[in-house]
């Protein structure tokens, strides 16, 4: 299941990832990555939760329920409602139990997290039956070997929710495993008073991670092959913020290089993030005397409005900047200086056996700050449309099938960076990376992957097939007519997965429907290795 929550997080981020996460040619003016857009692990409920305690004492098989009655709490709509088929059947101790059962599944249905069903010893000759009911809250919290300022404040928003309500439990853990670097075991103890509970939580915490993988996969005109190091580093600068630093280059190290820096950092307690992002790119082509550089600035503002163990809503806002001079962007050579407004959302529902991933874009280009495209084929002030969607689904036990879909909508004429590329290994995975852009398009794919028995350390290792497809349309520029091209392709491969610390692809893809001639007709040949080291 860890493997299809992944998933979440691939689409979460792709429409909001940062400038300093994305690999030339294709420097992206996006946000910052979604906090709590990530359960790349099965979230659970904190050990020896005490939620639903159910407690029953006596009962009378003589005499039939006439009324029943709710102490303690008020009792929910639902949880009356729960009640009521009982009216008329015998006070057995069987029937009294079956009711405080029934009354529980209520409850666990309802929005409180944590509560206590019982039914007393009492006299029943009446038919008159007393429920006690107990809505949990946070009575106290206790840090075994200690936790930050943030833990600690999401903490205190537990305590203050009275009764401890699901959506609040599930949030505020959330957050606190959201923290770069953080994992979280967290225990539930009965506490002193009634409802009253012990939080008990216990943080564990790495301050850095670094990788390095490198790749054979071909830049269109940009050579062979690439090198990436990435370093992140936790709580910095400030509690629960995170930085990440990204180098990129040709594996000869002069067709270009890129190096990105990002950092979030967390804004109160209650999930607000701000996001900064810088970047520079050079290129060289492998076959024209042309040089270029590019420069990235944004700034970003992220919120979860939903974060919990199945769903996740996240919104974000930015601005930001690209100044470039003769960098190639995507498929085209770009001197031009955009700056753009954008609003983004990221949804994902996360089932049993299925994840579901959705996110939305719109961005627009501002007319300050120098702003300027190159005349007659690119828009400075513009607008563009932007979604991607995925579905993962198990398929017995040892299959899973991928789906995934983007699409772009302009009317505009884009500059390289906000076209959508297509070719590389998300869609036309026979092609060149970024081998062809447009100002609108759509593309998708399908896998079929297979997981043999393995030990632990390979579980995620995995063959797999897929096909995949792409059209895009690149308007009129300069007396060029409107153009659309289309590619597909298909094959299969090896994901050899040694977890957590490398993995090895290996991949044959066939062309199936070339966008043009000189774009390839044959079989490629994709090798990609990454190792990851934790401190």
């Amino acid at each position: 299941m860890a493997a299809l929550s992944f998933a979440a997080a691939t689409l979460l981020l792709a429409v909001q990832s940062s400038p300093s996460t994305l690999a030339p040619p294709l420097i992206g003016q996006g946000e910052q990555p979604v906090p709590g857009a990530s359960p790349d692990r099965q979230e659970k409920l904190p050990r020896s939760t005490p939620r639903d305690l159910v407690a029953v004492e006596g009962g009378d098989a003589g005499v039939a329920i006439s009324g029943i009655s709710f102490t303690g709490v008020e009792a929910p709509e639902s949880v009356a409602a729960a009640a009521r088929p009982y009216l008329g059947r015998p006070a057995s101790k069987e029937t009294l139990s079956s009711l405080a059962q029934a009354i529980s599944a209520a409850y666990a249905k309802s929005g409180i997290a944590l509560y206590t069903v019982a039914i007393p010893e009492q006299d029943l000759s009446t038919g008159q039956v007393k429920v006690v009911l107990a809505e949990g809250f946070v009575e106290d919290i206790v840090y075994p070997k200690g936790a930050s300022p943030l833990i600690r404040a999401y903490a205190e928003r537990l305590r203050a929710e009275r009764p401890l309500t699901r959506r609040a439990l599930e949030r505020y853990l959330s957050l606190m495993r959201d923290m770069a670097g953080v994992k979280v075991d967290v225990s539930l103890l009965r506490g002193a008073k009634a409802g009253g509970v012990r939080l008990s939580i216990t943080p564990k915490r790495e301050y850095s991670d670094f990788s390095f993988g490198i790749d054979n996969r071909t830049q269109s005109g940009l050579g062979t092959g690439q090198l990436r190091a990435t370093a992140q580093f936790n709580s910095l600068l400030r509690d629960g913020d995170r930085t990440d630093l990204t180098l990129l280059s040709a594996i000869d190290l002069k067709r270009y290089r890129y190096v990105g820096l990002g950092h979030q950092t967390p804004i109160g307690s209650d999930g607000l993030m701000l996001g900064l992002s810088a970047s520079h790119l050079d290129t060289r082509l492998k076959d024209f005397p042309i040089t270029g550089e590019a420069w990235t600035l944004g700034l970003t503002v992220s919120y979860p409005l939903i974060r919990s163990y199945r769903r996740n809503l996240t919104v974000s806002a930015g601005l930001d900047g690209l100044n470039s001079d003769a960098a190639l962007l995507g498929s085209v050579l770009s001197s031009d200086h955009i700056r753009t407004l954008r609003a983004a959302i990221g949804y994902s529902s996360i089932g049993d056996k299925s994840v579901l991933s959705a996110a939305f874009s719109a961005s627009h280009g501002l007319d300050i700050l120098d702003a300027r495209g190159t005349p007659g084929f690119t828009d400075p002030t513009f607008t563009k449309l932007t979604g991607r969607i995925g579905y993962d689904r198990m398929i017995g036990k040892r299959f899973v099938g991928r789906v995934r879909a983007t699409g772009q909508y302009s009317r505009d004429r884009l500059s390289g960076n906000e076209r959508l590329a297509i070719g590389g290994p998300e869609y036309g995975r026979a092609f060149e990376t970024a081998i062809l852009s447009g100002d609108r398009g759509v593309a998708g794919s399908l896998e079929l992957a297979w997981r043999p028995v393995t030990g632990k350390a390979l579980k995620d290792s995995e063959v797999y097939g897929f096909i995949d497809g792409a059209r895009i349309r690149v308007l009129e520029r300069l007396g060029i007519p409107q153009t659309d091209y289309d590619l597909a392709s298909a094959g299969g491969g090896l994901r050899l997965v040694y977890n957590p610390h490398a993995s090895l692809t290996l991949e044959g893809a066939r062309v199936i429907d070339s966008a043009y001639p000189a774009a390839g007709d044959g079989w490629r040949f994709n090798i990609g290795w990454h190792v990851k080291l934790r401190r």
